[in-house]
């Protein structure tokens, strides 16, 4: 009495794509003992069929019926049941899948590959990053720090020798149209080798933003060479780095002082402390700065904290200074502050 009449049992049929019918066929077929490397499937069938597989359920026996009839199969009727997401119509083939072809179906999972390789990428060690980015070619390196946050990047270029970095960072303005595909491969193929010991760009921000995020998270005094071998060679682009760039030194230029008290919440005194030490002898206009647009108490107790702690190392200070750095891009990212922008004749 549940049997759809032959006219329902038909347009339901019709309503199936070719893949959903096909989808059908091979689970049929893999359900009664036929092995996948017997149908020579490549893997971008099976990934068809994979995906048509999807969001199917319960498909009634009627259904089977007429899709059995339409592909002319003798086979057993029967109603088959769906994974209803790829993870799960994977597995459930997976015994009849070879494993290089497996791997490749699997490698196409809405990216997800490439994230996870990526994201691996991220979390290793600083100086295995630095050796293997430093023995590829500039732009291959240039990609990979491009994808790292400027933090992990600036650490990277630290490592490794000045020639090395400067190649690498001359070389993301090279990677402006690189394609999102060659970035993927490009991290999958670093991610597995770490784990075995014109068009649109895969990058939102341009190669200046880039580079100038990076050096914003550098020591000083290389930031400055950096920038003074591209003023030689580049002067143009140079100039477009030092715009979008923010250095601790650009504090009184471009932050307002009813901004500061803000910013001084986001950093813990130990910092502050090292941060102003560094400043009274390299970047005084800065610490005058804040200074003076804080409390006459606060900026007493700071004082007396810099006399009671002493000298502080330059890579101490460097360091306290770049956290005030973040602390102020976060506030800015945030909508909390917003950066004096520069004007033309200020670039020189």
């Amino acid at each position: 009495m549940n049997q759809q009449s032959p006219l329902s049992q038909q347009a339901a049929v019709a309503r199936l794509t070719q893949r959903q019918k096909a989808a059908i066929i091979v689970k049929l077929l893999v359900g009664g003992g036929v092995s996948l490397d017997d149908l020579d499937l490549d893997a971008d069938a099976i990934w068809k069929i994979t995906n048509a597989m999807t969001g199917l359920g319960v498909v009634g026996k009627d259904i089977v019926d007429g899709v059995t009839a339409e592909f002319i199969l003798e086979m057993e009727r029967m109603g088959l049941v769906f994974e209803r997401d790829i993870d799960g119509s994977l597995k459930a083939m997976e015994d009849q899948i070879g494993a290089e072809t497996l791997s490749k179906v699997k490698a196409r999972q809405s990216g997800s590959a490439e994230a996870s390789a990526w994201g691996y990428i991220s979390k290793t060690d600083t100086e295995v990053l630095a050796l293997r980015i430093a023995a590829e070619n500039p732009r291959v390196g240039a990609v990979i720090l491009s994808k790292l946050s400027p933090t992990k990047s600036a650490e990277i270029v630290g490592e490794i020798s000045p020639e090395a970095a400067e190649a690498i960072l001359g070389a993301i303005s090279k990677t402006t149209t690189v394609k999102p595909e060659i970035v993927n491969r490009i991290g999958i193929a670093l991610a597995e080798s770490l784990q075995d010991k014109g068009d649109v760009g895969a990058f939102e921000e341009s190669a200046a933003e880039r580079i100038g995020a990076i050096l914003n998270m550098s020591p000083s005094q290389f930031r400055d060479e950096i920038l003074g071998s591209f003023e030689k060679k580049d002067p143009e682009a140079a100039g477009q780095i030092r715009r979008l760039m923010f250095t601790f030194e650009d504090i009184p230029s471009r932050i307002t002082g009813r901004d500061i008290s803000k910013i001084l919440r986001g950093v813990d005194d130990e910092t502050l402390v090292m941060a102003l030490s560094g400043a009274a002898d390299n970047a005084p206009e800065v610490k005058e700065f804040i200074m003076s647009n804080i409390s006459s108490r606060l900026a007493e107790q700071i004082e007396e904290s810099i006399g009671e702690r002493g000298a502080v190392k330059e890579k101490d200070a460097d360091g306290a200074m770049t956290q005030v750095v973040i602390a102020i891009k976060e506030l800015e990212k945030s909508g909390e502050i917003t950066l004096v922008e520069l004007e033309e004749e200020e670039e020189a």
